[in-house]
Parts: structure tokens; C-alpha cells; sequence
């Protein structure tokens, strides 16, 4: 029924895509046939945007904020680590924000690679030899079946004793697999009302890394075949990704799965995890809101409470958290990336 399911996709996407993730004529995925002992390539970008493109483009930044990278970006020193990132099905026109990401991320000094997601298992074996050779850090990054894929991926090191760094998943499939036990950090973007993707995916038994869920049903002007290029969540994921190799996975107290939809008019902040505090006596949720300086919703959602909800001294409240210095939040003024360097 599930393999029904994923063809019935497959066949929709490739109906409306023109198939256009299906060709192994991708840049990056004939680097990896040419020649299987080379990691895959990030594609070269194309010299301009198609026009429809161009248009959208310039219209987004005359009114949006320049495109830099967070402070805690521009500040590390020497990141490391490798990042293979996914398309989907279509992915040469949907899932153009897969390349994007992979250049930034690239410009920081962690190497990063983008594949079509039918090849994430010969991309997989080639990053077993690299991390056995040279051990560094891995993130995984996919978009709709590339998300499906990553967790694919992540589950095949898992087999060979590999961790996982950090694991994203955009707007996957409802069909993806659960989140193995060797993943350190895992954040999915999706959009629970998405046809295409919606899957809110789960963590397998074993799991005890940092989770976070996050549903953007209620921003609009994000859907399946655009949630990847948006550019304040990309600069989120690259900050998230330099700060790793000093950014201890282990975070103080326990590590609290999270779940969460961002409300129309907030700003989208990726959260690493949840943490859990004591209420004091004469806490309240507003009070607590502004200790550790979160919004008010994120407190009445994590503890399915209102925001006049009386709280006992000693009571337990989950409390959203970064790991390292809070990264640049995604406005909810809309802007998109649409790969161009």
C-alpha cells in the first residue's frame, strides 16, 4: 500500500515536473557516474534566471533586506564537516533551493554536494569512505522525496556506526521513514496541509537527539515547491551547520522533542529542541516567555496551555531552545531565493 502510495506521487510529480528530477543527467549526478570514487559536485549555476524567474526575483528584493549570512556565521573560524544535500522528484524545477543552500554553504568551508534523491545510496557508500578516512562531520538535507531520502541515508550510516550531525528534512513525504537513533539533531520544515509532502515524521525507538517539528500551514506564501528557497530559513540552516563542529550535541538538561506550528503574523525560528524548567511559584506563562525570551505561543502549543493558565510552583514547562546563539529568525515579509548565487 505505502509503495502504491510513493508511485502514485512519483507519477503525479513527474505528470506536473516533466520529470525533470528523474534525469541522470544532473550535473551532480553524472560527476557521481563518471566517476564513483568522487563525491558528488554542487552543480554549476546557470549564467541567469529563466525570465519568469528574473521577474519574481526582482520584485522580492526591492522590497527585502540584503542577503548576508548571521553574524555567528560570518564569526566561526574554520567550520568543518561534509553536507549532502537532496532534491526531489522534479528537482531541476522545484527544487532549485537545494543548489542555493549548497553554494552558501559551500562559501562557509564545509563541502556540500547536491544529488538527485534516486542516488542518495551511491552517495552514501562514497560518504562512509570519506568518514572512515577522514571522520567529520555529516549533515543530510533533503526537499520532498530528497527529504525521504535523507532519512534513508541517515539510517544506512546508522548500519555502519556513523552519527549524524544534523538532519533536515523539507516538506517530505507522509511515507518517509522514522528518524534513527544516530541522528544528533533533526529539524523538519513542512507544510502539513502540502499534498506533495506533509509528512510531520516521527524519531524510531533508540532515538534520544534533539527534535524539532515545525508545521508552516499558516504562511501562505510558502507551499511544497518553494519552501526550500526561502531565504531566512536557509540562513538559519547554514548558521546552524558552522556552528556544529563547536556546538556540543549534548545540551544542558534533557532534550525535549518539540512540535510546533508558526503562527501566520510570527517570524519562523528554527528551535534545536525543547528544555524543561520549574515553575516557581507566581510563574506565569508570559513571565516565563520573557525569562527565556520566546514568543508566548511557543509555551501555550509545547504545553497545550492558555496564556492565562495558572501554574503550580514546581511544575514542569517545556521551553523551546537553541544549542548555540540564536541565528537570524525568517521575517514573515516573504522572500525567496531562487539560485542565484
Amino acid at each position: 500500500m505505502v509503495q502504491a502510495a510513493r508511485l502514485a506521487i512519483v507519477l503525479i510529480a513527474a505528470f506536473l515536473g516533466g520529470c525533470g528530477g528523474l534525469s541522470v543527467f544532473d550535473s551532480g549526478v553524472t560527476a557521481s557516474l563518471e566517476d564513483p570514487g568522487k563525491s558528488a559536485r554542487p552543480p554549476t549555476p546557470p549564467n541567469e534566471l529563466p525570465v519568469a524567474h528574473a521577474t519574481v526575483q526582482a520584485k522580492l528584493d526591492a522590497h527585502a533586506a540584503p542577503r548576508t549570512l548571521p553574524r555567528a556565521v560570518a564569526q566561526a573560524a574554520e567550520p568543518r564537516g561534509r553536507a549532502y544535500l537532496f532534491r526531489g522528484i522534479a528537482g531541476l524545477i522545484y527544487s532549485l533551493g537545494m543548489d542555493e543552500l549548497a553554494q552558501r554553504i559551500n562559501r562557509t568551508g564545509v563541502q556540500a554536494g547536491v544529488d538527485t534523491y534516486l542516488m542518495w545510496r551511491g552517495v552514501a557508500n562514497q560518504a562512509i569512505r570519506d568518514y572512515r578516512r577522514d571522520p567529520q562531520p555529516i549533515t543530510l538535507i533533503g526537499h520532498s522525496m530528497g527529504g525521504d531520502a535523507a532519512v534513508a541515508f541517515a539510517e544506512y550510516l546508522s548500519a555502519a556506526d556513523i552519527p549524524v550531525s544534523l538532519l533536515v528534512t523539507y516538506d517530505p513525504s507522509r511515507f518517509a521513514d522514522d528518524v534513527p537513533p544516530n541522528v544528533q539533531r533533526y529539524i523538519n520544515i513542512y507544510q502539513s496541509l502540502s499534498v506533495m509532502g506533509g509528512g510531520n515524521i516521527i524519531s524510531a525507538r533508540g532515538f534520544h537527539g534533539h527534535y524539532a517539528s515545525i508545521n508552516l500551514s499558516a504562511h501562505g506564501e510558502i507551499i511544497h515547491i518553494n519552501i526550500e528557497k526561502a531565504d531566512g530559513i536557509q540562513e538559519q540552516l547554514v548558521a546552524k551547520i558552522v556552528q556544529i563542529a563547536r556546538t556540543p550535541a549534548a545540551g544542558q538538561g534533557e532534550a525535549v522533542p518539540i512540535r510546533y506550528a508558526v503562527p501566520a503574523a510570527s517570524a519562523i525560528e528554527l528551535w534545536d529542541s525543547g528544555v524543561a524548567v520549574t515553575a516557581q511559584a507566581g510563574d506565569t506563562l508570559q513571565s516565563l516567555a520573557t525569562a527565556h525570551h520566546v514568543p508566548i505561543w511557543a509555551l501555550t502549543q509545547l504545553n497545550a496551555m492558555s496564556e492565562e493558565a495558572t501554574l503550580a510552583g514546581g511544575e514542569r514547562i517545556v521551553v523551546p531552545r537553541y544549542l548555540a546563539p540564536k541565528a537570524v529568525a525568517y521575517s514573515p515579509v516573504f522572500k525567496l531565493s531562487l539560485g542565484r548565487p
